[in-house]
């Protein structure tokens, strides 16, 4: 079933709203930003690294990530869409640029929820109520510019591998230039060595500088490959060996390492598991008819922000 998702005028900010009981394997469109927010019932959600269930007041951002939702019960959730390739003027780096977005009790990350999260689910209630009461597009365009900053401030995967939002400022530029450099070479042979003569650095300062503020030259650059490899498992029939060449990968048996690091699983078992998922209960609802939940939603989350 192709989804049926609204853009709003010609704002970068989309939208679809829906009942699931199942849905399959999805990758989103490089740049997009797609958050699952439900607003009843409960649905659980699947990619690569676990799993978590849904209930109603919770969301979840993914990226890049292959996902699949199942075991939905009475649910309507709303899936926001935000294209961050709009904002490359502003943040040349958001094309390269991993988030870590959990809106649930079930994050690891420290603190939660942060008031960057609490912030996020304020947007996405008044994008909601905004457009059931025809809001104009400036407002909604200034929700999508606040959405997208929170996006690039808080919630990116730097911040997660740092441990705190609050990293300096010359030490994130750092490693989104890392990061971008990383990507863009991906299919090369780089060395530290390689990446510390770009950046007009010492290796064994560049070495430090990754183990004390990311996780390392060597677990970034197989994170990233093995991110990029999820596209051949799930859309070719390109086999494991294969996958791992054009990822730039040296063997094959530091792929399967890389990959069962980061996903838990071996490419294998990926690609018999995601590739395969291909049920598909999804009853998609016009905006109008869920008008009674945005209230409610509203009403509570205002009870949580400032009277609790």
């Amino acid at each position: 079933m192709e989804r049926k998702i609204v853009r709003i005028g010609d704002t970068p900010l989309s939208f679809s709203v829906y009942s699931v009981e199942s849905s399959p394997t999805h990758k989103n469109n490089p740049g997009t930003v797609e958050i699952i927010f439900c607003l009843k019932g409960t649905v659980r959600f699947g990619y690569a690294y676990e799993d978590f269930t849904l209930i109603a007041g919770d969301y979840i951002a993914v990226d890049r990530d292959a996902y699949f939702l199942y075991k939905g019960r009475d649910n309507v959730c709303v899936s926001f869409y935000l294209d961050l390739l709009r904002y490359e003027d502003k943040y040349p780096y958001a094309r390269h640029s991993l988030y870590v977005c959990e809106g649930t009790p079930e994050t690891d990350v420290p603190d939660y929820p942060r008031p960057s999260h609490m912030k996020l689910k304020s947007l996405m209630i008044a994008a909601l109520k905004c457009t059931a009461e025809g809001g104009n597009e400036s407002s909604i365009q200034n929700i999508a510019d606040k959405m997208a900053d929170l996006f690039v401030n808080n919630f990116d995967i730097a911040f997660y591998h740092y441990g705190s939002e609050n990293m300096p400022e010359k030490t994130l530029e750092r490693i989104r230039y890392i990061t971008v450099y990383l990507q863009e070479h991906l299919h090369e042979k780089i060395s530290m060595k390689t990446l510390a003569d770009e950046m007009e650095i010492t290796e064994g300062y560049l070495s430090e500088f990754m183990r004390k503020n990311s996780i390392g030259f060597r677990n970034m650059l197989a994170y990233i490959r093995a991110n990029e490899s999820e596209e051949y498992l799930l859309n070719t029939d390109k086999t494991i060996m294969e996958i791992s060449e054009l990822c730039g990968f040296s063997d094959v048996k530091y792929y399967y390492s890389a990959f069962k690091r980061w996903y838990k699983c071996t490419p294998k078992q990926f690609r018999e598991r995601y590739a395969t998922i291909t049920d598909t209960d999804i009853e998609y609802l016009p905006l109008d008819s869920i008008d009674e939940l945005i209230s409610q939603l509203l009403q509570e989350h205002f009870i949580d922000t400032y009277a609790r």
